[in-house]
């Protein structure tokens, strides 16, 4: 354990600047820029809606409910050319007004939009501090219930590939230099229970399978659980790994580490092991033999 707090902390590169945020979309749109709080209606926009109704974007994970526990996958390999809008997850289920800032005239089965949908987010305007995006025609939901993809400046000192954590939104995104490849959503540390720090790291250390025993502070541990798949640590005791045992992601609730729906894990795993060459060999040890090699970790937050 001290090996692995030493290690940790040797891997970690604290970044000081501020985030600077790009959506993941090919450009601005016209059409819906020019939506307004006031002017939440436009002809355009809805035309352009009409044009572009949903992501058509690989999912490159299936769900299989004999390995992946209760975590359905929730991600998307962007292709060279990105989405004309943002992308989105709703995290839990909740039914769109026709303006922003008004509840729905009815809590109907035709209102309603699931969990784990994705969507395009048309525009976003602020009502009371507060983010509403437009997701469909006339159609706007409370920023509290979707997770937006929103992609970070890359950091100077970070090349090839990279993955960058969003605990603003609970987003994951995995990069190669400047260009988005794979995204998904995460759950990291909620609030009173545990801290997922920011800055910028690097994997350092990896196991297929782990037992988890905590919180990392409890002297008597608070919950045990087996067979943690996929687990790739980058902040002293926080890691990436899968989650079988729930299926909320998009919404944070852990003590510190980063649950990743585990086939979306098993994903990245894979990603991580193609670059071995960088930072290995790969031996199945648990340390690496390079992490000042292996891929960063950028953790950030986002704000609107």
């Amino acid at each position: 354990m001290k090996r692995l707090v030493i290690v940790g902390l040797l891997s970690m590169l604290l970044v000081q600047t501020g985030v600077v945020l790009r959506p993941a979309q090919a450009g601005p749109s016209l059409a819906c820029s020019v939506v307004t709080l006031d002017q939440p209606h436009s002809d355009a926009c809805l035309a352009d809606i009409a044009a572009n109704p949903v992501p058509q974007l690989e999912r490159p994970v299936a769900f299989d409910p004999t390995t992946q526990g209760v975590s359905h996958p929730r991600s998307v390999l962007f292709s060279k050319e990105l989405p004309p809008y943002p992308i989105g997850w709703i995290v839990r289920d909740w039914y769109y007004s026709d303006a922003p800032g008004v509840p729905p005239p009815a809590y109907s089965k035709e209102r309603i939009y699931h969990k784990a949908t994705l969507l395009y987010i048309y525009a976003t305007v602020k009502v009371k501090g507060l983010p509403w995006h437009m997701i469909g025609p006339d159609r706007w939901i409370p920023g509290e219930y979707v997770a937006v993809l929103r992609i970070p400046q890359r950091p100077d000192t970070v090349t090839g590939r990279w993955i960058a954590l969003d605990l603003g939104q609970q987003t994951l995104v995995a990069m190669i230099d400047d260009t988005p490849v794979f995204a998904t959503l995460i759950s990291a540390a909620y609030k009173g229970y545990g801290v997922t720090r920011e800055g910028l790291f690097h994997i350092y250390a990896r196991t297929r399978h782990t037992v988890f025993r905590g919180p990392p502070w409890a002297k008597v541990p608070e919950y045990v659980i087996n067979h943690v798949p996929d687990v790739m640590f980058f902040d002293q005791h926080i890691a990436l790994h899968g989650a079988y045992w729930h299926d909320w992601f998009g919404l944070p609730r852990t003590h510190g580490c980063v649950n990743i729906p585990v086939g979306d894990e098993a994903w990245l795993w894979n990603w991580v092991s193609e670059v071995s060459d960088q930072w290995g060999p790969d031996e199945n040890h648990f340390f690496m033999p390079h992490p000042e090699k292996a891929p960063f970790v950028y953790v950030y937050h986002s704000k609107w």
